[in-house]
């Protein structure tokens, strides 16, 4: 059975346009009617070669657009067969079983996940590469987070400091000072309130002395890892999804 290439096809289109347009401008009498049928005709044939031109391009440049949360990397991964099974643990019908899951390799989420840009490269070997920020800027970051800290009950906005929800994560992961739940009794009900390391130290000792604390906890001079290779220790798919998320939650030393 012999397979008709996109090439071949339109250039018979092409052909057949050609012809028809030749065969009404034979004719003599050129009347409103047929004027119109040729402009038609070579209004189809310059779409045509415009869809000739662009299935002509091997490579395409391709940007994804969108609001917070919308799914961009979940389509990249999905494009790009960055997808792989894995199992997890669900309760169903109120027992825990273990059933496998398609889950993306980079970390997704409801929004405010990937933190730093990425770049997907074909390779003969599977590694990922870090360019770190300078350790200059790092402490810039974590002084601006303690001081987001300290001026978050502000009353005056003017001087409230706001830093993204990507960034006061990774800040929060590098000096140890993460978000934790503790759950409390309140008469007969039971409740979850969060504790915030960070408040807490500005509250004990004051910004400087928390500025103190967090580079300190941070050991910037020591997070000098700037390559990493999957030698075959594990499931290759399971080692991205582990590797990326530790990077992108800045939790990789």
């Amino acid at each position: 059975m012999l397979t008709i290439t996109w090439q071949e096809e339109i250039a018979s289109l092409k052909q057949d346009l050609n012809k028809e347009i030749n065969k009404i401008s034979r004719n003599s009498d050129i009347n409103v009617r047929n004027y119109i049928c040729i402009n038609n005709l070579k209004s189809k044939l310059e779409r045509l070669n415009e869809i000739e031109k662009i299935l002509s391009i091997d490579k395409y440049q391709i940007a994804f657009i969108g609001t917070i949360g919308q799914g961009k990397t979940t389509a990249i991964c999905h494009i790009f067969n960055l997808i792989g099974d894995f199992n997890v643990y669900k309760t169903i019908a109120n027992k825990s079983r273990n059933v496998i899951e398609t889950k993306e390799l980079l970390s997704t989420g409801s929004g405010k996940t990937t933190i730093c840009e990425v770049i997907i490269k074909a390779a003969e070997k599977t590694y990922i590469e870090i360019e770190p920020y300078p350790v200059d800027e790092m402490e810039n970051l974590i002084f601006e987070f303690c001081e987001s800290i300290a001026n978050k009950d502000n009353p005056q906005p003017d001087r409230n400091i706001t830093i993204s929800k990507e960034i006061e994560r990774a800040i929060r992961n590098v000096t140890e000072m993460k978000l934790r739940s503790k759950t409390i009794n309140d008469g007969e009900r039971k409740k979850t309130e969060i504790i915030d390391p960070a408040k807490e130290h500005f509250q004990e000792l004051g910004l400087e002395e928390l500025k103190k604390v967090a580079l300190n906890n941070a050991k910037l001079e020591s997070r000098t890892t700037t390559n990493i290779e999957f030698h075959n220790q594990n499931n290759e798919q399971e080692w991205i999804k582990n590797s990326f998320a530790a990077i992108n939650n800045v939790e990789f030393q």
